[in-house]
């Protein structure tokens, strides 16, 4: 009697341990399961690029969705005109400043901001709104606004399928910030504070000379050549570079550039013959500066 007492509970035991088992597998597999459902990652319809455009010594960040057309009329059609738009899809466009800029010529402080527009089929305003939480344009309000521009579209001759946002014609100190789609463009200019900025670090740097390094002093000389600054003292610069570092045929180049600009035919093109010897006693000559060293004595002839 209770050997059989025993034998009924081993196997009550074994059974139990069997349900456990499978009890156990079950929620393994739906656990595997569930997070293999995790992982998976399906495409966004409007896929979201982040831009980045360093414009001078202003660091610029763009992040928005990018719709395609898909066979619709754009403006006028999906988009009304007239209505505040998010220039983009899903949340509202983003656009981050690391430095003061001006947009067309109204004045926007460093920042992140964002970026809504109002197209019309004869202009359209760019809105910049210190309100960047909102999802899409529908909690947009004009007391946010930082700044307004009104800008003129352009017709494009190939329609664009997929939203586009980017930059143009960069300059160390401006862009054209432009948006693209479907039939239309839109762009407005963007201005950095480089050359005051950078004016005012050079005028620092002078009060130390001896810390100074030829490079220095042809970096501030095609500043000022590139800026139709003091272009005396871009010549000065320039001859201190070469007298410290006499054998780099850039910095006779940039002579070459700065006199021509003055005037001085004869001095550039000595300038010009030196960055060319220089070149073909390379190791491997660049072809290309020697073409543009020759180029700029030949239009001074």
């Amino acid at each position: 009697m209770i050997c059989g007492n025993a034998t009924d509970m081993n196997q009550t035991l074994r059974s139990l341990h069997s349900l456990v088992l499978v009890v156990a597998a079950a929620a393994i597999l739906r656990s595997t399961a569930a997070a293999a459902a995790d992982k998976i990652e399906f495409p966004q319809p409007s896929q979201p690029p982040v831009v980045r455009q360093r414009v001078g010594l202003t660091d610029i960040e763009i992040s928005y969705s990018r719709p395609n057309k898909n066979g619709r009329e754009i403006f006028g059609g999906l988009l009304p005109y007239g209505k505040v738009w998010r220039t983009g899809a899903n949340a509202s466009t983003k656009i981050k400043f690391s430095g003061p800029i001006k947009l067309g010529d109204k004045a926007v402080a460093a920042g992140e901001y964002a970026l809504y527009t109002i197209p019309t089929e004869n202009d359209w305003t760019i809105i910049f709104s210190r309100d960047t939480k909102g999802w899409g344009a529908y909690e947009y309000k004009p007391e946010t606004d930082a700044v307004r521009v009104t800008v003129t579209p352009t017709a494009l001759a190939t329609p664009v399928e997929t939203f586009a946002i980017g930059f143009a014609d960069l300059k160390d100190d401006s862009a054209i910030l432009y948006l693209e789609w479907d039939k239309i463009r839109v762009a407005v200019k963007l201005t950095t504070n480089t050359v005051e900025k950078l004016g005012r670090q050079i005028e620092i740097a002078l009060k130390n000379p001896s810390a100074l390094e030829p490079r220095f002093y042809y970096e501030a000389a095609a500043f000022y050549y590139a800026h139709d600054k003091d272009l005396e003292q871009a010549l000065k610069w320039i001859d201190l570079a070469t007298e410290k570092k006499p054998t780099l045929y850039s910095f006779f180049y940039k002579k070459a550039q700065i006199e021509a600009k003055l005037g001085h035919r004869t001095e550039a093109i000595t300038a010009a013959e030196r960055s060319i010897e220089l070149l073909k006693a390379a190791k491997e000559p660049d072809e290309s500066a020697i073409r543009n060293s020759q180029m700029l004595i030949e239009g001074l002839r």
